[in-house]
């Protein structure tokens, strides 16, 4: 089976790919509750291969929702923790006004079935498509496919770990998260220049780690920490 692959559009999908399993979502920063999610479409799967769809950017961002959307990750990063779960291929849907205008019926039958060639899908419990959120997990039985509706897991959610690191409890979003909260960008003279968007803590001083290593992590208006220039990756452990 072909591994790590991730497909910026319908039409990078091979058209010699196999039935397979699918799970939607935004996925952003790839949680405990997501990864639960992965682990039971995973579990269903067998030996067909794992679909994570996702969507760039973010659909709230584009519906004009009055919801923080900042990145908890790039949809880069999203991909690799997706692989190391054990998700064969990710498809990033450009995510649009004319997408979310689709029908339940046109996402099921133009995206699932004739471009992925889903056999089941697994999502959510609370999870919706389509116009307006029209469709739901029944909608997918409804339209033909296998269809299953996992419970979240509590306390568990993309909504929660930006309260939290927008708080500065950057412990609390890494028990979340199940692991520290990364910002990624470029440093250049003890600077972190990081996209706009990106879910950054408050100023203060963390305990965080560069590239692995542990460092001194200040945030006061930008993203400081001492580091050899060049693309560089920061998470926080901590507060002091």
């Amino acid at each position: 089976m072909r591994e790590g692959l991730v497909w910026r559009s319908l039409a990078d999908v091979p058209p010699d790919w196999p039935g397979c399993v699918v799970t939607i979502g935004v996925f952003d920063g790839v949680h405990r509750g997501h990864a639960h999610l992965i682990a039971a479409a995973r579990s269903v799967a067998g030996t067909r291969p794992v679909v994570l769809v996702t969507f760039d950017p973010h659909p709230a961002s584009v519906l004009g929702l009055p919801r923080d959307t900042s990145a908890l990750s790039t949809v880069d990063r999203r991909a690799e923790l997706g692989h190391s779960l054990g998700v064969e291929a990710i498809l990033v849907l450009p995510f649009t006004r004319r997408f979310a205008a689709l029908s339940p019926w046109e996402f099921v039958s133009g995206v699932l079935v004739d471009g992925l060639h889903a056999e089941a899908v697994v999502v959510g419990s609370n999870f919706t498509f389509g116009h307006r959120g029209a469709g739901t997990v029944a909608t997918l039985r409804e339209l033909g496919l296998e269809a299953y509706g996992i419970d979240l897991v509590d306390g568990c959610s993309s909504t929660r770990v930006r309260e939290l690191v927008r708080l500065g409890d950057v412990s609390a979003a890494s028990a979340v998260l199940g692991r520290p909260h990364r910002i990624e960008g470029v440093l250049t003279d003890g600077v972190l220049a990081v996209l706009p968007g990106t879910a950054v803590p408050p100023d203060g001083q963390y305990v965080g780690l560069l590239d692995g290593r542990l460092a001194r992590v200040i945030v006061s208006g930008s993203v400081l920490v001492e580091g050899p220039d060049g693309p560089a990756a920061v998470e926080f452990v901590d507060r002091l």
